[in-house]
């Protein structure tokens, strides 16, 4: 009988382990596994840019004014005409010339004065339009602008003031989402008293034409560093005042280890991260990092 008895009793101890161990495993195989996506840490330089808003504006703009009192006997432009120098724009009769017209006395051309373009542009601005019309000495007749010789106007505060140099490069940012280059032409000695702000000329590249008082944005390099570690944006994981920053870094394949960092320079899509426990190709959790405890196994989705 006591045979039997501890015979039945091994039994069911063995069955009774059996049956946890089961279950341990059943409950072990049930677990998910957190699912995240990774990006290599890549080897690259980074920049630091500063913007400033511009406008363009003409340099040379050349009026055209009225050498006497006179009449509008001829007007040969047009608003927004191209013109060359030289070109014949007005003419003018002069009062005793037209007292003349209605007199026997001849008066020929000798009372007619011809106004010529001082130089090369187009007309963007036209005070007189029609012929009849009487202006004196002086009087504004149109505005001449050269269009090669367009130029971006910036006010930068002067805290940036070690970044103005003559025939420094920049990039100039359209509203059109296009890119252009262009230098610094010229660094006026004036600082507004109010803004504490210094205008610089910028000069555009001359194979796109613009508008003037065209709004844009200027960037200039601050700040480049090289073969830099670099990681996407979206891997940066921080606690709530932003006074740490780490990464989770993927090692033996499936385990996401925390990796305190420092960052250096960043833009909206990669930052610059400062590690000694990082290196090249290392993977690091891209999407999925969000709240994922330090040692945790995790499944990489490709």
């Amino acid at each position: 009988m006591k045979n039997i008895f501890f015979l039945m009793l091994a039994f069911f101890s063995l069955s009774v382990l059996s049956s946890c161990k089961e279950r341990a495993s059943t409950q072990s195989e049930q677990m998910p596994l957190v699912s995240v996506k990774t990006t290599p840490v890549v080897l690259g330089d980074i920049e630091n840019n500063v913007s400033f808003n511009g406008k363009t504006i003409y340099l040379k703009k050349n009026p055209v004014v009225s050498p006497i009192a006179g009449y509008i006997v001829r007007a040969n432009v047009k608003f927004g005409d191209e013109i060359q120098k030289n070109d014949v724009l007005f003419e003018i009769q002069t009062k005793e010339n037209k007292a003349l017209e209605n007199s026997n006395i001849s008066a020929d051309k000798i009372g007619i004065i011809k106004v010529l373009a001082s130089s090369g542009g187009f007309v963007n601005e036209l005070n007189i339009s029609e012929t009849g019309g009487y202006v004196v000495e002086g009087w504004l007749l149109c505005n001449i602008v050269n269009n090669k010789d367009l130029m971006i106007q910036v006010n930068v505060p002067f805290e940036y003031n070690s970044l103005l140099k003559t025939d420094r490069k920049c990039k100039v940012l359209l509203s059109d989402d296009t890119t252009i280059g262009g230098v610094i032409y010229q660094i006026l000695p004036i600082i507004d008293e109010a803004n504490q702000t210094q205008t610089i000329l910028i000069k555009p590249d001359a194979s796109r034409q613009l508008p003037e008082n065209l709004n844009l944005t200027i960037q200039f390099i601050y700040e480049k560093h090289i073969d830099s570690f670099l990681v996407s944006r979206d891997a940066i994981m921080t606690n709530e005042t932003q006074s740490e920053f780490w990464v989770m870094k993927i090692a033996n394949d499936n385990l996401a280890v925390k990796i305190p960092i420092l960052k250096g320079i960043e833009n909206d899509s990669i930052v610059e991260v400062l590690s000694s426990d990082l290196k090249i190709n290392d993977l690091i959790i891209s999407e999925g990092a969000y709240g994922l405890p330090d040692s945790t196994v995790v499944r990489i989705e490709k």
